[in-house]
């Protein structure tokens, strides 16, 4: 499919954080929209229509059944207004495909409370209007307490930016480090909750004067390969410096400890030194100066929690715990596919799988229905 609408793919395969081995392709573009923009040309050379703008607020239903949805026309979502309200019906039933709402603060605050507090990656428009309008008609919740957090996000830009992107080659070919301690604290390519809590341990350690952001850094050698780093390097995200004194002294960490850290890491990678994190180590790569290091901070990334699904995308009733004839969803509105936490790269195949479900299954309940 992914061919057929002209996405193109970078010709390696790298490994996320919590995966067992490297199975990841990144588009040439080195972003979601490396998949979503091709797939959009493709849809609307082949007739498909969309409808900017168009705020959905409720479903419609008859009998049990999702016949259409009921929509704000001209919506403008910087002051919440609208033109009119429309009714669009639907005889193949309705595929929802909303995403997160990851910043929608207050629907946080009433299932996760102090994730409410962090920073977003998400756009501004992901908020949980549909969630809600979907949980009024009778979907059945799942999970809504679960969220992830990103742990290769910077304190220093805005969401998930180029150096979210460095930070993965950072932490495969390089070490975090406690800046209190100069040392390791976690496997740098565990799952992400395990990474995110590893590093919330360590802003722990913060003193009212001073936030204890930890540290990653690798050499050269990544940086010639690592996707995000100029743009990261350029927008001071990520900075240069020429020996490990000036790293240490940049973010206050103690030097001598520091330098043995590096010393084991290298035995480690040399394979003369047992990892007590056990890092999958893919590349081989020797730290040595100059060093390129970022600050991490985890930011809220991804909902975890959503409307229930069977297999074929079916939307499951509160009520019934049947499907709900007509609606179908895909994505991240849906909830439990992942279970607690969302391995990287992951949610392009959840995407891909369940839509082509729902849209295939919507085909089917379209011709039971004598259209």
């Amino acid at each position: 499919m992914l061919d057929e609408c002209g996405v193109q793919l970078m010709d390696k395969v790298i490994r996320l954080g919590g995966h067992s081995a490297p199975r990841t392709m990144v588009p040439k573009a080195a972003s979601g929209g490396g998949i979503v923009v091709p797939i959009h040309n493709w849809l609307k050379k082949n007739g498909v229509q969309f409808r900017n703008r168009s705020q959905v607020i409720d479903l419609l239903m008859q009998d049990g059944k999702v016949t259409g949805v009921l929509i704000n026309c001209d919506y403008n979502w910087k002051d919440g207004t609208s033109k009119k309200e429309q009714r669009i019906g639907s005889r193949g039933g309705v595929v929802v495909a909303t995403g997160g709402w990851g910043q929608d603060k207050d629907f946080i605050k009433t299932t996760m409370p102090v994730y409410s507090l962090l920073e977003c990656t998400s756009q501004p428009g992901a908020t949980a209007e549909m969630l809600k309008a979907l949980l009024k008609s009778g979907c059945l919740p799942s999970m809504l307490d679960m969220y992830q957090l990103g742990p290769w996000a910077s304190p220093d830009e805005k969401g998930a930016g180029p150096g979210s992107f460095f930070a993965d080659y950072a932490f495969a070919e390089g070490m975090a480090v406690n800046p209190k301690t100069g040392r390791r604290f976690m496997n740098e390519l565990a799952d992400r909750r395990t990474r995110a809590d590893a590093e919330l341990n360590v802003l722990s350690e913060s003193t009212p004067d001073k936030i204890n952001y930890p540290v990653v850094f690798c050499g050269e050698k990544t940086t010639e390969h690592a996707e995000g780093f100029q743009a990261a390097y350029r927008d001071k995200t990520v900075f240069r410096y020429e020996t490990l004194a000036d790293l240490a002294k940049a973010y206050d960490i103690p030097l001598k400890a520091l330098q043995q850290q590096v010393n084991e890491y290298n035995k480690i990678v040399a394979g003369t030194q047992k990892d007590p994190f056990a890092k999958p180590l893919d590349v081989k790569q020797p730290l040595k100066a100059p060093f390129y290091a970022m600050r991490l901070t985890p930011k809220l990334h991804y909902c975890m929690d959503g409307i229930a699904v069977n297999p074929r995308s079916e939307v499951l009733s509160t009520t019934t715990l049947a499907p709900i004839p007509g609606l179908y969803a895909a994505g991240e509105v849906t909830g439990g596919v992942h279970g607690m936490d969302r391995l990287g790269g992951c949610s392009s195949v959840d995407c891909m799988v369940f839509g082509l479900e729902a849209g295939r299954n919507a085909a089917a309940y379209l011709k039971a229905q004598g259209n």
